[in-house]
Order: structure tokens, then C-alpha cells, then sequence
């Protein structure tokens, strides 16, 4: 009984602090439910007054105590659950605190009048009319409250004795009702002072949160004034940019009026306008009330709907950026010191501008050439698949021309670098000229260019990028230079992967460049297959390189006697499990040109420790575990991605305990993971300092016992089956 006493109490005192905690809107109905409370507590004890032996029965019945109790729970109960305090006149409050002392007066009089028990409900009405009334109607029901405490004196003992009274009631009740008043005051001055905070910080969350994504500037002002404006109480807000020219642009604009937010054009300041006077004094201005004024600026801001005004500047970095403003629909309708709560919210606008624009600046440094001021060889790769894309699905066209200046090597050589800079930036500015809207030029190397033209085919882009080869060739640049160009054209009729869209425009660039220069040249397949010269050039470099590493492999191998010829067995035998796992051959030939270098890394890796005949110490094998990343390295400019990705993750298991990423599971490649098994089962079966050679059968029964902790499964029963079909054909 006393665990649901205790939470019946405590949900109340929730509730009770749930609704103190609500907002401005929900006191009415509050102080309805709790008037609404008091009445039924009120008829609760009035049917209990015909039991006290000062209530007489003559006076007070039996029948009219009750009948007194229901109407006073029937009144409470509508007053808490059905009387909508909201939509009620303001004055009904007042009406219902007036009626209850009336109530409360004739209800003593009745049952004893000094004596009545009831006597002392006097005080609610005046605690509830302090609580919840306006200070003019309480202090009223104060001084009700001490003439109703009187009255039975007056009807007992005559008007003397009742004024003596009255002198010592009527402060009392005026000292009660007037400490509610100004306790009640205090609350709602804080509430506001929490509510300012609250909306100050729910701004700056605001701002931050815009910048933080990397929103435009335009994004984060708009998302500032309609801040700015429910900070202030205002009906709209202006963000507004000081520009060269006294000109001005509005970056951000809101009007409650129409639920809006824009952005308006540059715009030409008046020099009689408030905004004119923030610029000009560095101040904040306030006007609180345009009506009566002819000037343009009353006119206009009177047209939106708005009768006052006041603006704050802004500084970013010290130096006066622009100002945010605020508007009001009523005279006057501002706060008192809106000045100081906008200028701190101005800060808050001028460190969001600086790191917009600090951010800006990181990344036009980032994605521009610091020579011609075009975007960098990173920002173009970065931008051609989302150009594709973008024809894609507009149904659209796309040419990318590949550009490079002719000879430009000669003009470094005969007359330095600074006179190559000044060419060069020539020449990007004649093709500047002739570039259409949408163009995206782009310096991808020293004397390289790459163009993106949405909207034309290629051949459509040749006609157009002739009048930019003739331009170039016709300009005395810097130093009395003449310079030509050559052009490579292709579009996305021939291929949507941007690599090899750059590879077929690259292919016709070099097609120009071998068949004379200053010339452009639209690519085709018949092209692809003269430029075979070019290729095998290519190819022959790689090979070259390909041929390096696997002498530099050998070499480590041959700093042990031991691991004598490793790698080309781990290739092999990685090669045949591929075939085993059904790779076809291309595959199969990448994998094992991966292998025979899987282990370069090794030329990092100390002879005291690569060559140590016993067991590695921790720190020894930490270092060991390096050659892994360090042969990936090595290999990356030579190999393909994938090939890389196989040689890097060779040392990586199942169980998630390998090298250098601890990747688990699927994340291996199963390149890397055949790599693994071969190069294990090499290693069991070799003679080492530390370990004598396995046989065949003895090694590959440990990897099946490690299956899925240290090798994937596929990976083993790969090796499986391919030493029982070895064992077969050796049988036969």
C-alpha cells in the first residue's frame, strides 16, 4: 500500500514538474488545472465540515455540504480536463480566483464564522492569484483576502475590533502575495535569460553544423538570418556583403511574412541608407520606427511590411566584411538591446565566414595550379568521372581533348624557367579566349592540358578548338616565343571509362604529335593500331623495370643460401594453384609476375636479422613484418593496383591476426591468399638455419591444420587437390 502511495505522490510531482517546465504557452491551461485541483480538494473538505462541533447544523446542513462539495469537484474536475484555458478571454483567470473567494466568505460566515474551520482557504485564492495572476489583479485579491479575513470580526464584535484586525491582515496578505509576485518574477526572468541562451546556442549549433558540411557561403547566411531573426523576436533578417564600388550584395535574406528565405542581387548602396551608416562608422544603428520617413530606404523596408530596424557590422579579420540586420513588423518591436545580442551574434556570422572562406581558399589550393590558376592534375581526375556521369544522364554528349604545347621544351632550356612561366601562362590564355561556357580546362603537366567539352561531340570539338590552334600559333608570347599546339580528341561514343577515354584522347594527341604537331587529331580504332609504336614503348619500359625487380629479388633470395631461388618457386607454384582455382591465363600470368617480387621488400630488412640462424625477439619480428608495405612501395609505380594490393596483403590471414592490416576473412584477395599457401609450403619444405626441411605430405598436413585461422580454405584445398593430382601423375 505504501509502494502505490508513494508512486501515485510521485507521479504527480512529475507531472506537476513537467508543467513548470513548459513553455510561456501551456501557463494558462496550467494555472486552470491547478485552480481546477484546488476546487476539488476544496469540495473534498467541505463534505466533511458537518462533523466539526463549531459548524452549526442550523446554518450549514447536512444536505447543503454536500450539495456545496459536488458543485465545487464538478467545477474542478471541468476546470482541469474539459475548459479549454487557452481559448478562454484572458479575464477568466480572474473571474474564477474572484469567485472563490466570494465562495470562501459566505462558506464561513456560515460554519462559524472566527471559528469556521474553513476560515483559513482565504489564503488559497490569494497564493493562486500571486502564482498565476497579472500583479494589479492580485494585489486586488490581496486586499479581498484581508477584508474577507474581517468579516466575521465585523458580524462578532463590530467595526473597531475589524479594523484592528484589518491593520495587522491587510500587510500580511500584501507581504504574502507580494513575495509570490517577485519570486514569480525572478522564474520568468530566468526563463528568458535561458530562453536568449537557448536560442543562442541552437544558433551557433547552426552555424557550426553549416560549416562543418562545407555549405556555400550563400547557405550558411541564409541559415544565419533566420537565426539572427527568431534570436531577436524579429519578422526577418538581412545578411548583406560590402563589395568594391559601394556596391553591396545580399548573401542572405529571411521574412516571416512569407516564409521565405532568398537571395537578391548586387545591388548599389544609398549613401542615406542605415546599411551606408554601418559601413561608414564601423557601429550598429538602429531606427525603431520608419513610418512618417519619404527617403528610398524607409520606403522600401515599408513595403516588405516592416516598421523597424537595426543593424550590426561585421568584421572578419579585422577588417569590416558587411552587416546583418534585423527587422521588426511593429514600431519599436525590437528589444531594448538588440544591439548588444546582434553584435554577438554578428561574431558568430564573422567566424562562420572566415572559415568558409579559410576552407575556400584550402581547397582552391588543393585543386589549382598556382602557375595558370587552372584546376591541378588531381582536381581534373577527380572531375572527369562526375562529367561522364553527368552526360550520362542528361543524354548529352562529351569530348576530351588532350592539348601540349610544341617545343616547349626549348624555351626553358634557352631561356630559363621565369621565361617558360610567362609562355606558358600565354598560351593558357588564348586558349582561355576561345573556351565556351562549361568548358573545363585543366594543366595536367608541365606543358600538358586537358579539356572537357560537355555538349559536342569530337569532332564537333575540333572545329571549335581550331580557331584556339590557330590563335596559339599566330601569338607572340613573352620573349618574342611563337609556339603551336597539338590536340587529341575523343568522345564518349568510343568508351564511358574515363581511363581509357584519357588513354584514346592521350592516343590521338600522340598522333598528332608524331605526324607533324600544330595539328589536331580525332580519335579512332584504325589510330589505336598505328600507334602501336608508342605502346610497345610503354611496354618496353615496364618490362625494363619488371626485369629490374626480378634481379633485385634474386639478389635478396641469394643473401641466403637457404631461400636460394625462393621466389621464382613461390611464383610457380602460386601460378599452377591459380590454375587449380580455375583463373584464366591472363590472370594467371599477373599473379605469378606479382609473386616472383612479392618478397623485394626484403632490401630493407637488416643481414643480422634477415640472416639470424635462431629465433627473432619481438622487436626483430616487428621489423620483419615491415618487407610486406616496404615491397609495395617498391612495386607500385611498375605493377598494376591489384597486383600491388596481392603483394601487400601476402602475409595477411583469415583469422584476422596477420599483416600489416589485420584484414580478416574476405578482405584478403585471393591472390594474396594463394601468394600465402605457396609461399608457406616453400618454406616447410627448404632447408633453413633454424628448421629442417619437411616433406611434402608433413607440410601440407600443418597448412590443413591451419586452414581458415592462418590460410583461407579455398587457398588449401587448392594445394590439395594439386599435390593429389601431382602425386597421381607421378604414380602413373
Amino acid at each position: 500500500m505504501r509502494s502505490i502511495t508513494q508512486k501515485v505522490v510521485s507521479g504527480f510531482f512529475d507531472r506537476l514538474a513537467e508543467r513548470l517546465r513548459s513553455s510561456p504557452e501551456l501557463e494558462r491551461p496550467f494555472a486552470g488545472w491547478v485552480g481546477g485541483a484546488l476546487w476539488v480538494l476544496a469540495g473534498i473538505a467541505l463534505a466533511a465540515l458537518p462533523g466539526f462541533d463549531q459548524v452549526p447544523d442550523s446554518s450549514f446542513p447536512f444536505w447543503l455540504a454536500l450539495a456545496s462539495a459536488a458543485g465545487a469537484v464538478t467545477w474542478g474536475l471541468l476546470a482541469m480536463f474539459v475548459i479549454p484555458w487557452n481559448a478562454a478571454p484572458r479575464w477568466a483567470l480572474g473571474v474564477a480566483a474572484a469567485v472563490a473567494m466570494t465562495v470562501v466568505a459566505e462558506i464561513t460566515m456560515r460554519t462559524g464564522g472566527t471559528h469556521s474551520p474553513v476560515r483559513l482557504y482565504v489564503a488559497l485564492p490569494l497564493i493562486y492569484a500571486a502564482c498565476f495572476l497579472t500583479p494589479r489583479f492580485a494585489l486586488a485579491v490581496a486586499a479581498s483576502a484581508a477584508l474577507v479575513w474581517v468579516l466575521p470580526i465585523i458580524d462578532e464584535s463590530g467595526i473597531d475590533d475589524a479594523l484592528r484586525e484589518l491593520a495587522i491582515a491587510l500587510p500580511v496578505w500584501l507581504l504574502v502575495c507580494s513575495v509570490i509576485l517577485l519570486m514569480r518574477q525572478l522564474l520568468t526572468s530566468h526563463r528568458r535569460i535561458s530562453d536568449s541562451l537557448s536560442q543562442e546556442h541552437q544558433a551557433m549549433r547552426a552555424l557550426a553544423t553549416a560549416v562543418a558540411e562545407g555549405l556555400p557561403l550563400e547557405t550558411i547566411c541564409t541559415r544565419a538570418v533566420v537565426q539572427a531573426s527568431k534570436l531577436l523576436k524579429g519578422n526577418g533578417a538581412t545578411i548583406i556583403r560590402f563589395d568594391p564600388d559601394d556596391e553591396v550584395t545580399i548573401l542572405g535574406a529571411y521574412n516571416e511574412n512569407t516564409e521565405s528565405t532568398y537571395l537578391a542581387r548586387t545591388l548599389k548602396l544609398d549613401p542615406h541608407s542605415e546599411i551606408a551608416a554601418v559601413r561608414r562608422t564601423g557601429m550598429p544603428v538602429r531606427v525603431d520606427d520608419y513610418e512618417g520617413r519619404t527617403d528610398v530606404t524607409a520606403a522600401t523596408v515599408l513595403a516588405h511590411g516592416f516598421r523597424s530596424w537595426v543593424g550590426c557590422p561585421v568584421h572578419v579579420r579585422g577588417r569590416l566584411w558587411g552587416t546583418i540586420a534585423v527587422v521588426s513588423a511593429e514600431p519599436g518591436g525590437l528589444p531594448d538591446d538588440a544591439e548588444e545580442h546582434l553584435s554577438e551574434f554578428a561574431e558568430l556570422v564573422a567566424m562562420a565566414v572566415a572559415n568558409t572562406e579559410e576552407a575556400a581558399r584550402l581547397t582552391a589550393d588543393a585543386t589549382t595550379d598556382p602557375l595558370t590558376g587552372l584546376l591541378n592534375h588531381r582536381a581534373f581526375h577527380e572531375r572527369l568521372p562526375d562529367a561522364i556521369s553527368r552526360a550520362r544522364r542528361e543524354g548529352r554528349p562529351l569530348a576530351l581533348a588532350m592539348i601540349d604545347v610544341d617545343g616547349f621544351k626549348g624555351v626553358n632550356d634557352t631561356g630559363g624557367h621565369a621565361l617558360g612561366d610567362e609562355v606558358l601562362r600565354g598560351v593558357v590564355s588564348v586558349l582561355s579566349a576561345h573556351m565556351r561556357n562549361g568548358d573545363v580546362l585543366a594543366r595536367i603537366g608541365g606543358d600538358e592540358f586537358a579539356l572537357l567539352m560537355p555538349g559536342v561531340t569530337a569532332e564537333q570539338a575540333a572545329a571549335h578548338l581550331e580557331r584556339a590552334r590557330q590563335a596559339v600559333a599566330s601569338t607572340t608570347l613573352t620573349g618574342g616565343a611563337r609556339l603551336t599546339v597539338s590536340i587529341g580528341l575523343c568522345d564518349l561514343d568510343h568508351t564511358e571509362e574515363p581511363e581509357r577515354l584519357l588513354r584514346f584522347a592521350d592516343g590521338a594527341l600522340y598522333w598528332s604529335k608524331e605526324h607533324g604537331r600544330n595539328r589536331i587529331t580525332v580519335y579512332d580504332p584504325d589510330t589505336v593500331r598505328e600507334l602501336s609504336a608508342a605502346e610497345r614503348l610503354a611496354l618496353l619500359q615496364r618490362s625494363q623495370a619488371l626485369v629490374g625487380l626480378r634481379a633485385l629479388a634474386r639478389a635478396i633470395d641469394a643473401r641466403d643460401p637457404s631461400t636460394s631461388e625462393h621466389s621464382e618457386r613461390v611464383a610457380a607454384l602460386t601460378a599452377r594453384l591459380a590454375q587449380q582455382r580455375g583463373w584464366p591465363p591472363e590472370r594467371v600470368a599477373k599473379l605469378q609476375e606479382a609473386a616472383i617480387v612479392h618478397d623485394v621488400g626484403k632490401i630493407g630488412i637488416p643481414d643480422a636479422i634477415l640472416l639470424k640462424p635462431g629465433q627473432l625477439t619481438r622487436a626483430q619480428y616487428e621489423v620483419i613484418k615491415n618487407h610486406a608495405e616496404l615491397s609495395a612501395r617498391i612495386v607500385d609505380d611498375v605493377l598494376d593496383p591489384e597486383q600491388v594490393e596481392w603483394i601487400r596483403c601476402h602475409h595477411e590471414r583469415p583469422d584476422g591476426r596477420g599483416y600489416p592490416r589485420g584484414l580478416a576473412g574476405e578482405q584478403i584477395p585471393e591472390g594474396a591468399a594463394l601468394m600465402a599457401v605457396a609461399d608457406a609450403f616453400d618454406v616447410m619444405t627448404s632447408a633453413r638455419p633454424y628448421s629442417k626441411p619437411r616433406s611434402r605430405a608433413e607440410a601440407l598436413a600443418e597448412i590443413r591444420s591451419l586452414a581458415g585461422l592462418q590460410f583461407t580454405c579455398e587457398a588449401v584445398e587448392a594445394l590439395e587437390a594439386l599435390q593429389a593430382s601431382e602425386d597421381l601423375a607421378a604414380a602413373a
